[in-house]
This record gives C-alpha cells, sequence and structure tokens, in this order.
C-alpha cells in the first residue's frame, strides 16, 4: 500500500520530555479502523529518546522531527509545515486514541459545510470534569472575564468558539490561511486552543465540536509544559489572558479579567497550590501581558 497516496490526513503529536509517553501513542494508533494517515512527531525534549527518533509501523507512515526550543504553539505550527495531506489531527502525548478516531474525522469532513473547517472531538478523561464543566455547554467558549468554559465529554455536537488542543481536526488549507497558532501564547501555553478558534472564526469560518472522534486524556504528571514552581506559572495563566483579550478587541473587559485572575490566585493559594508569591507572578504576568507586541502571523 502506497500510504502517502492514499492519506488524507495528517496526525500531528507535539511532545516535550515525554519519550516513552509518546511511544504509547504511537503504538495506540496502531489499531486504527482506518489506515490512511500519516503520524509526525514534533519533539521538544532536551534529550532524544532513539525509540522513538527511529519508530516504525507496518500500519501508517511516520515521521519525527526534533526542534531545539519548547512551545507548544510553534511546535505545532512546524508540524503543519511538514503536511501535505488535506487535513491535520493534533492529538496530545498522552492520551489513548479510540480505534475509529481517524475514521470518524473521516467521515465528519465528507458531509460538513464548507464553512466548519475546524472539528473539535471528544476528550475523556477518567476521575475529572475538566473537559464537562458545565451540562448546557457543547464545545468550548470564553467568558467575559477569562474563563475557559469547555464541555468536550458530552453526546451532543453543535457549533462552538473553539477545539480542545489535544484533540481536533482543522482542514489545512485554513490552518495556513489564518497564520496557525499564537507563538506569543507562552510557558503552558493556556489559551492558545482557544485563540486559534477565534482566529479560525474571524477568517469567516466556524467551529464544530463531534462526539464521534473520542481520545481518552491520562494527564501525565511528569513532563509536558507543566511548571515545577506553580507559584511562577501565574505569568503564563496572566499574561495570555491579557493578551488573548487585547488581540482579540476585547480590552474593556480586561478589569473583569485582573479579578478573576486575582481571585483564581487566592483560591489556589488557600488550597495550598501555590504560595504568597503566587500574587506576584500573576501581576508580573498581567504587565508583560499589556507590553507584548501582537503577533501577526
Amino acid at each position: 500500500m502506497d500510504m502517502k497516496q492514499k492519506s488524507k490526513f495528517s496526525i500531528i503529536i507535539p511532545t516535550y520530555n515525554r519519550g516513552m509517553i509518546a511511544l504509547n501513542t504511537l503504538q495506540a494508533l496502531e489499531d486504527q479502523t482506518s489506515g490512511e494517515f500519516i503520524v509526525i512527531v514534533i519533539d521538544q525534549s532536551s534529550t532524544v529518546l532513539s525509540d522513538l527518533q527511529k519508530f516504525k509501523s507496518i500500519n501508517y507512515e511516520y515521521k519525527y522531527v526534533h526542534i531545539d526550543v519548547p512551545s507548544l504553539p510553534n511546535a505545532r505550527n512546524i508540524g503543519i509545515e511538514h503536511v501535505s495531506t488535506p487535513y491535520a489531527i493534533f492529538l496530545d502525548d498522552d492520551c489513548v486514541p479510540d480505534d475509529g478516531l481517524v475514521e470518524a474525522y473521516t467521515t465528519i469532513f465528507q458531509s460538513l459545510d464548507p464553512k466548519i473547517v475546524l472539528v473539535a472531538g471528544r476528550v475523556i478523561e477518567e476521575g475529572s470534569n475538566i473537559f464537562r464543566e458545565r451540562a448546557d455547554l457543547v464545545g468550548g467558549y470564553v467568558t467575559k472575564y477569562g474563563k475557559t468554559l469547555k464541555n468536550f465529554d458530552t453526546e451532543q455536537s453543535g457549533i462552538c468558539e473553539w477545539a480542545p488542543g489535544g484533540n481536533f481536526c482543522v482542514r489545512t488549507e485554513a490552518y495556513r490561511e489564518v497564520g496557525g497558532f499564537d507563538v506569543n501564547y507562552i510557558g503552558t501555553a493556556v489559551m492558545e486552543d482557544a485563540d486559534f478558534g477565534y482566529a479560525i472564526r474571524a477568517g469567516g469560518y466556524q467551529v464544530l465540536y463531534s462526539p464521534e472522534p473520542v481520545m481518552q486524556h491520562l494527564r501525565i504528571p511528569t513532563g509536558g509544559l507543566r511548571q515545577s514552581n506553580p507559584a511562577r506559572g501565574m505569568i503564563y495563566r496572566a499574561h495570555n489572558s491579557v493578551y488573548f483579550f487585547r488581540k482579540h478587541q476585547r480590552k474593556r473587559y480586561l478589569p473583569l479579567v485582573k479579578v478573576y485572575l486575582l481571585a483564581v490566585t487566592l483560591k489556589e493559594w488557600l488550597k495550598g497550590t501555590h504560595g504568597i508569591s503566587a500574587f506576584y507572578y500573576c501581576s508580573v504576568g498581567f504587565i508583560k501581558g499589556l507590553r507584548t507586541h501582537l503577533w501577526s502571523g
């Protein structure tokens, strides 16, 4: 079988210091009911795992790319540079994709309105409600004060504002047309997926949530973009939130964003998640978010 000729989908998996975890995900993809896809791993790890670099599959074409600077938005954009298929699926490195995930995306895009170019898939996370915060929602939204509300674990489907970074599919041409992911989302890259959804919608397109392409998110506690200092992580959350609101002409809501960020910081401090220094880091991030030059793609 000539996999390059038949493939309509490329699966892009950014990974960072999780070589063995990413390897498990690659092995799980061997069981897909559709073999018409290519897998591209964008490895940002400081140390290259030989087994990940040299991985081979009899069921799909595999490409390994190593980059030196860790940045999730940049890794996604590098991944698209290596895509020659009409569609690109993005998966987290710590997930178990349903065997029919590629087939589900294939079926969905066969009958979609051409204006729908970004499809959010279902994300199941055992023991957590993080992907199903509100039963009345379908997909992802951003509130006026900067909280990302989401329900990516529901049987309902519908139009929404953004797709989860760990399981979505996009028309490659549309990805490139809107400029890809904004590399100004720093650190944990929180809100980078919401920003991409907003960029898609600003380009005249729509975002759809569908429960059919399913993956289980493992939320591995090591590696990835998690911070060793949770308090310092407030720099990234504050910066990215403020930057998002500036970029999308929502500056009038920045006072609400500031109150929300301080409330989150207080809540986490009272829970003992981080120390009192988080208030300082939150302020630093807020100021940095006001100063960052807007990305032009």
